[in-house]
């Protein structure tokens, strides 16, 4: 009997490969592709940009669309007729909807939600953002407990699946290199606690609470604190809060870079202020860095974070995450202690390569089952 495994072409769909979380996990899925099984071809309903590259890299090709929404999906469903693809993975609740393109066709369809359910979709005309996202896939993946519920609440007809995001471990020479060299490049010594908020400069992530603590920390306490990421509206927001504080010896905007890791790992303290997320791969980032954190209660941290023993998960108010930073900092032994123990769980539970895994078997399954129907 022949060993003969056919390869199946798939079009795997995202929003954008620009900001960098959902890319890094998209890149993670393709670099641990079979290609014996598999035949992935990406395509972008949005903007390239700086993972477009790595992924390119990876000899595999992208496909950006143009033009409207209905225009981008009828030349989805052409491409997809065209390279004869056989499975769908959108990576995103934005562009489950793309599936509704292959209405009518084999085509076995997965979706995503890599955020709080249905928070990230537009507020106009949510209600038809969130049908589409449901109605475009017949299969869900969510990279956090909380979401895998609402989506199984939402709709009973669909198969859905808990996968978290994967993060790649790091040397602790690299750790080490990159924390002297960015302590030294913002003139910290090794005596002063700093803290670390990574993200984008959006009302999401909240970087005016992660101001407001920073400012209840350092009124009894000397701290450093700075905050990367690229403007998307707020900066001159942020730095005016800054200066009516009169922290701008304390808090620094340091806008964006091209591998926040290198920042996260000098820091004594990741502070996460958002008031939603998905899975946040900066939190998984610091983990892996061995670095404590400190979070709002927003969606996913609590299958990342036992409270207490691999960070602190607190609440929204400034006062308690000021509390937890400030113990924290006051504290070198149980930041060791905490970043050690968060750094040996998150190798294990959220291994790249077994994440991936889970994903492609995914497809896999359902693909066969449907073409079983």
């Amino acid at each position: 009997m022949s060993s003969y495994i056919a390869t199946k072409t798939i079009a795997v769909m995202i929003g954008q490969l620009v900001h960098g979380g959902s890319e890094r996990q998209l890149y993670s899925f393709l670099r641990h592709c079979d290609r014996s099984r598999w035949r992935p071809i990406v395509f972008v309903s949005g903007a390239l940009g700086p993972w477009e590259q790595p992924i390119l890299d990876l000899d595999l090709p992208i496909r950006q669309l143009q033009g409207g929404k209905f225009q981008k999906m009828t030349q989805f469903r052409s491409a997809c007729a065209e390279i004869g693809a056989q499975a769908f993975f959108s990576w995103s609740s934005h562009t489950n909807g793309f599936g509704l393109a292959l209405a009518g066709s084999k085509i076995h369809r997965v979706g995503s939600f890599r955020n709080a359910l249905f928070s990230d979709l537009p507020q106009r005309l949510r209600r038809l953002w969130k049908w589409s996202s449901l109605a475009g896939v017949s299969t869900i993946v969510c990279n956090s407990r909380e979401a895998q519920i609402a989506c199984q609440r939402e709709s009973e007809r669909h198969a859905v699946f808990y996968v978290p995001n994967a993060v790649d471990k790091l040397p602790e020479k690299q750790i080490q290199q990159w924390r002297a060299a960015w302590r030294a490049r913002l003139g910290i010594g090794d005596e002063t606690p700093l803290i670390v908020g990574v993200g984008r400069l959006t009302q999401q992530k909240n970087f005016k609470r992660f101001i407001e603590t920073i400012d209840l920390v350092h009124r009894h306490r000397t701290v450093r604190a700075v905050i990367v990421g690229p403007d998307c509206g707020c900066m001159a927001e942020l730095q005016e809060q800054i200066n009516a504080l009169g922290l701008q010896a304390a808090v620094q905007l340091l806008g964006s870079l091209p591998d926040a890791r290198e920042l996260i790992s000098a820091a004594d303290i990741f502070l996460l202020s958002s008031d939603h997320e998905g899975m946040p791969n900066v939190i998984l980032e610091a983990m892996a860095a061995g670095v404590p954190c400190v979070t709002t209660p927003v969606n996913s941290v609590r299958d990342l974070i036992l409270s207490g023993h691999t960070g602190c998960v607190s609440s929204f108010e400034p006062a308690e995450l000021a509390r937890c930073v400030a113990r924290l900092a006051d504290d070198r032994a149980l930041r060791k202690t905490i970043g050690d123990k968060a750094r040996a769980w998150v190798q294990t539970a959220h291994d790249p390569g077994k994440i991936a895994e889970t994903l492609w078997d995914i497809c896999e399954q359902n693909y066969c089952q449907l073409s079983k129907a």
